[in-house]
């Protein structure tokens, strides 16, 4: 879908009327005034206390979401490179930067992660990385983890951690295609059109322990998460990009705990509420406008494939890219469909938030 989506991304048509803020300082103990600012395709979520840093493609930036208000109070622009993914370490920001475009739509791989700083809401650092960075991660409070997917042709990516102080970045020798972060250790499976295998990253050592995962399933691993109230191990699956995904959950240690209930279409990533109760997005197909929400409750196996859908009356929109849950209600972006989900954990019901 990545690859896809930057083949295709230039056809997005650029928004001319923007408004855009100059990060002025607001008087203590006063909410950050709403902005009118116009921004397209929405993708990765940051949470930092009552704020969520959204990174957009059109034009690239980064917006402040308050959560309270219910409204974009800040941007920051970022120049020429698309962000991807987004972490939040202490007071800083770090962006993924995949690709640089110019304004006739040439296009190349970038190699930077780009530093924000939170309070100013300015770019203030680079640091070179491997080609095509995409997933960014905390994993502690001195480190990040990332990935990057290489050019897809010579360049098949890596596995990453930075130390945030000193800038210094180590190769993890085993490298996940896709990952999560539970109690300061990685998980995530490798290439699934290649050798596949699941495999836990001590956070301190970067050493590899294969999970005891047997992937019996005729489709692939799409998404894997790991749910912090207990520790299991969440794997959604591709359906083959014709059929609904499925979810899986393992124990710590890859015991099964659930086999496969079926979901929505391109399922990506899920999001525990409580116990085993578990949110699960469901990216949907390119232009299909078939992205929707999920319910599953691993204890029962049983699942409400169109939780979302049942209770609004509508799809979720055009490719759904990013999912957390802050307070009882999941925040969701929905990229081509410019839109916020701003949706009640308990009902399902939501409110759509244009960004456009």
């Amino acid at each position: 879908m990545k690859k896809l989506f930057r083949t295709l991304v230039a056809v997005v048509t650029i928004c001319t009327t923007m408004v855009f803020s100059s990060c002025k300082e607001e008087p203590e103990n006063q909410q950050p005034t709403p902005i009118n600012v116009s921004v397209e395709t929405p993708r990765s979520i940051a949470q930092v206390d009552g704020n969520l840093y959204i990174t957009c493609y059109y034009p690239q930036s980064v917006i402040r979401f308050d959560m309270a208000q219910q409204a974009v109070t800040g941007i920051c622009n970022l120049g020429s490179f698309h962000p991807e993914g987004i972490a939040a370490v202490g007071n800083k920001l770090y962006i993924a930067s995949s690709n640089i475009s110019d304004e006739s739509f040439n296009y190349h791989y970038d190699n930077k992660l780009y530093i924000v700083d939170i309070e100013s809401f300015k770019i203030v650092d680079s640091v070179t990385v491997g080609i095509n960075p995409s997933k960014v991660k905390k994993l502690d409070n001195n480190h990040i983890v990332f990935n990057t997917l290489g050019d897809y042709e010579t360049d098949f990516g890596g596995l990453w951690v930075m130390n945030t102080n000193s800038k210094e970045i180590t190769a993890v020798s085993t490298n996940l295609y896709n990952f999560d972060v539970y109690s300061g250790d990685i998980y995530g499976y490798t290439s699934p059109y290649g050798t596949l295998g699941f495999y836990k990253i001590n956070g301190s050592t970067l050493e590899a322990t294969e999970l005891g995962i047997q992937w019996n399933a005729t489709d692939n691993p799409y998404g894997i998460n790991v749910n912090p109230n207990n520790g299991n191990i969440i794997v959604l699956s591709d359906g083959n990009y014709t059929a609904s995904g499925d979810c899986y959950v393992y124990s710590n240690n890859g015991d099964v705990r659930m086999n496969a209930v079926q979901l929505g279409n391109l399922p990506s990533k899920a999001v525990a509420v409580s116990g085993d109760d578990i949110i699960v997005l469901n990216e949907g197909s390119w232009g299909g406008n078939n992205a929707g929400v999920s319910r599953v409750n691993a204890s029962t196996s049983t699942a409400s494939a169109n939780y979302f859908e049942d209770a609004n009356g509508r799809g979720l929109g055009d490719v759904a890219q990013d999912i957390i849950i802050a307070n009882g209600k999941a925040y969701i972006t929905v990229s081509f469909s410019n839109s916020i989900e701003v949706m009640d954990v308990a009902t399902g019901k939501s409110t759509r938030i244009s960004t456009k």
